[in-house]
């Protein structure tokens, strides 16, 4: 069985204790290492594909712990092990994009949401230009840098929430792109960005 956790923040007991019974835990480093996950039962999970085709190779009794960052429905490992024909089971977490924008107390059900983690920066500029409240699952090739360049010469106020739900959670807003250009991220982050200052 193949079961997705949803994490934001720390691992609770809950989490903890089915990566200990599961055969195999599938995450990124951090995550593995937050639940001291011994290294013969860990898949990483860097590259989406290469994880998602090991898993679809394990045996079919094998219990698999899958650990995605926030929601694992929104923009997350679900719809990848889907495409594969494999239906686990989802433990989710508040994503990370809703949690940005509770920090500033900004509604966001008028908000667009683009994701450049593994893919072109190209979309999410092309929506920042076009909408008012555009949310970014950023990269660490893709993140404020790159996006207040690429609008550099567009009025716009940026959020840059990192490491959401750790014990150094920041939350900081740039009134334009020259100073959101500077920043130099925590990761893991997002990045929204506004019309109107917060």
């Amino acid at each position: 069985m193949i079961t997705v956790h949803g994490l934001l923040g720390e691992p609770g007991a809950a989490l903890r204790t089915a990566a200990d019974a599961a055969d195999w835990v599938v995450g990124g480093q951090r995550h593995l290492d937050a639940l001291a996950v011994p290294e013969a039962r860990r898949i990483r999970l860097g590259a989406l594909r290469p994880a998602v085709e090991q898993i679809s190779g394990l045996p079919v009794d094998a219990d698999v712990v899958v650990i995605a960052s926030g929601d694992p429905l929104y923009f997350g490992v679900v719809r990848a092990l889907r495409r594969l024909g494999l239906r686990p089971r989802v433990v989710t977490a508040p994503s990370s994009i809703a949690t940005a924008f509770a920090a500033v107390g900004v509604p966001w059900d008028d908000a667009v949401v683009v994701s450049v983690h593994g893919r072109p920066l190209t979309a999410a500029l092309n929506l920042a230009r076009t909408h008012p409240k555009v949310a970014v699952f950023t990269s660490a090739e893709h993140g404020i840098g790159e996006l207040a360049d690429g609008l550099a010469d567009l009025s716009r106020w940026y959020v840059l929430a990192e490491r959401l739900g750790e014990s150094d959670e920041r939350v900081r807003v740039f009134g334009g792109a020259d100073d959101a250009a500077e920043a130099t991220p925590l990761e893991p982050n997002v990045v929204l960005i506004l019309d109107r200052n917060v």
